[in-house]
């Protein structure tokens, strides 16, 4: 869809790439490079600002649904001639990122994330968990997008741009932002082309310690989270600054010690057909592989690629549970087991399911 026109039967016959980036938050946002043939320069001229909407899958099972994108750059290419244009997810580029000056004061997350989303015109999709949190006091001195991956860090969440929404949502959560159950994907030897598993050292924190100040006796006060399969008697790691409550500090606490368990592994892989319906944070189990590759993951970025004479290529960055779950008692072997011709991830339990949000 081009500014909200179906242009997908002349858009085929142009198109030789199409390569979406799905990254969950961590100050980046969702991308698509597009390359179009335009050997006989017939093509109507794109411009930066145009939106793009993007379906990838297959003529048996149907597409799957990529995202609203907006042009960012064009660029006219040769030889052979052709246009390669890249987009950014709708609402990104809205986002303030020049620093502001803003007090929030006894508001929640949900009202922080609001404030800044309606400075731009853009919607929210927050989970209630995460929206009902409370903070006394916070000072603004930065951009709105610093100040939105600041919270994602403190309170172990996903913030992004998608589709016109500022989502902010639980990182390796199982469930949608909306509450709905997402299932676990398992990856069977069959379904894989290429994979790489690789194992860093692991912590040698113990747990994290975070500091706020209590202002009924004017101290500062320590809280500790711990790391999950860490050595009880190792030290623990300190947050530097003080926050401006027990819960803040908690929450900051939990969140460093899930980043460091999740840095603890890093897999790399490529499936044997592509399937677009896998998004970034899919929780995934592999089995049927050997002790060091079997095991719970969940996609830290999701890289789809159609290429006019190969097909669809999908490529999955994961990283390990960052509260070191173990998916395997969620595995449903009819969902595992694709039918004949349908891509893994197609059939979703209790109807069809679009995206995580």
């Amino acid at each position: 869809m081009r500014n909200g026109i179906d242009i997908t039967g002349r858009f085929n016959d142009r198109t030789t790439q199409i390569k979406v980036d799905l990254t969950a938050g961590g100050g980046e946002g969702d991308i698509c490079t597009i390359m179009l043939d335009d050997r006989d320069w017939r093509i109507v001229r794109p411009y930066p600002g145009e939106n793009i909407s993007l379906w990838l899958g297959y003529q048996e099972v149907g597409l799957a649904y990529m995202g609203s994108f907006e042009i960012d750059d064009v660029t006219f290419l040769g030889k052979p001639r052709s246009i390669q244009l890249t987009g950014l997810s709708t609402g990104l580029r809205d986002i303030q990122k020049s620093p502001q000056i803003a007090n929030f004061d006894n508001k929640t997350v949900g009202d922080i994330l609001g404030q800044m989303a309606g400075q731009t015109g853009i919607s929210t999709a927050i989970s209630g968990g995460l929206a009902s949190q409370k903070i006394p006091f916070k000072n603004q001195v930065v951009s709105n997008l610093h100040m939105i991956h600041e919270l994602e860090r403190i309170y172990g969440a996903v913030a992004k741009i998608a589709d016109g929404k500022l989502v902010f949502a639980p990182r390796d959560s199982t469930e949608s932002v909306s509450g709905i159950a997402l299932p676990t994907l398992v990856l069977l030897p069959e379904h894989f082309g290429d994979w790489s598993v690789r194992y860093s050292s692991k912590s040698e924190f113990a747990g994290v310690k975070a500091a706020y100040w209590d202002k009924d006796q004017h101290i500062r006060q320590w809280v500790n989270s711990a790391i999950p399969g860490a050595d009880n008697g190792a030290e623990h790691f300190t947050i530097g600054n003080v926050f401006n409550s027990v819960e803040e500090a908690t929450a900051a606490a939990a969140s460093k010690g899930e980043a460091l368990k999740r840095s603890e592994v890093y897999a790399v892989f490529d499936l044997a057909k592509g399937d677009p319906w896998v998004r970034d944070q899919q929780t995934l189990l592999v089995s049927g592989m050997r002790d060091g590759i079997n095991g719970s993951y969940v996609v830290d970025k999701a890289t789809h690629t159609y290429v006019r004479s190969t097909g669809i290529r999908t490529n999955l960055e994961c990283r390990a549970p960052g509260d070191g779950a173990d998916y395997s008692d969620r595995a449903e072997e009819w969902f595992l087991k694709p039918l004949p011709g349908e891509p893994m991830g197609s059939v979703i339990p209790d109807g069809t399911f679009n995206g995580p949000f």
